[in-house]
């Protein structure tokens, strides 16, 4: 049986449910002993999860992010569980390649805790979104301060290892978070192509990324002034798609890229030997 979930978004989260003993989803055990708690069809937001309340949301410890410090920002990410980890898909057009291929286990993601955490967090967002925002927004203004202090800029990447439509949500006073941080830049990469297609906070900068199955949205997107990411084997051509290509690997800094170019990233980790068409060769 397939529950569909009304979240405050054009864009539905499904949940494959089973009546299990547990009340966890057929064929999924929930890790870290949490206890998955069926939902309520009949109640919108009714998601509830056991969680802990975690000091820090955001962190900034991938490479790429490090990076940003060398152009005087000071970068931070949020990664939840991604795609349909804990009975939940928060990565709604995510492809088949994509999932096998997600950098979620890459780095300090290879860690039991860093994954008990992202999951944990995936269970506070979807049991107390209004809360978990708050929270995130608390954090964003101090890490800005922190920015200002250090005479750096700040930019913040909700997405790390999710595709959720941050614009859409609002926290208690009617503002997305873009909204009510109008100093704070946002970056993001996404796969649901109907985010590039209507009105953006101008301080959210999205890049679409390319997939094995999605080229006929590439060419959509192609015709709009946003970016393209696309993996490639081994080096990075002049040109993809009729678009010029840069290097997406010197920093993760997107809203500083030029306009209408694809973002060339370099295949790293289980992507290497990917041969399906999430890799590209060139």
């Amino acid at each position: 049986m397939i529950i569909l979930l009304t979240i405050k978004s054009q864009y539905p989260i499904y949940k494959n449910y089973c009546p299990c003993n547990n009340g966890s989803s057929a064929g999924y055990s929930p890790p870290f002993g949490m206890r998955y708690i069926p939902l309520d069809p009949n109640k919108k937001e009714s998601m509830k999860y056991k969680y802990k309340e975690q000091k820090k949301l955001l962190g900034s410890s991938t490479f790429k992010m490090a990076k940003s410090s060398k152009f005087k920002y000071l970068s931070e990410i949020l990664h939840l569980a991604p795609s349909n980890i804990g009975g939940v898909n928060i990565c709604a057009s995510s492809s088949p390649i994509c999932v096998k291929m997600c950098l979620n286990t890459s780095g300090r993601g290879q860690m039991t805790s860093v994954q008990k955490s992202r999951l944990n967090k995936k269970y506070y967002f979807l049991s107390d979104r209004q809360k978990f925002l708050k929270h995130l927004d608390r954090e964003i203004k101090l890490s800005s301060e922190r920015a200002k202090r250090k005479k750096l800029k700040y930019t913040v990447r909700l997405n790390g290892t999710s595709d959720l439509p941050f614009e859409r949500y609002k926290l208690d006073n009617g503002l997305n978070l873009m909204e009510n941080n109008p100093n704070v830049q946002f970056i993001d990469y996404t796969k649901i192509k109907n985010r590039l297609l209507q009105k953006l906070p101008k301080n959210y900068s999205l890049t679409y990324s390319q997939a094995e199955n999605n080229l006929e949205d590439v060419k959509q997107v192609l015709k709009t002034k946003y970016n393209i990411a696309t993996v490639f084997r081994k080096k990075l051509p002049k040109k993809w798609l009729g678009r010029k290509v840069i290097n997406g690997d010197k920093h993760d800094l997107r809203h500083l890229d030029p306009k209408k170019v694809v973002v060339g990233l370099i295949a790293k980790g289980k992507a290497k030997k990917d041969f399906n068409g999430f890799v590209q060769d060139v």
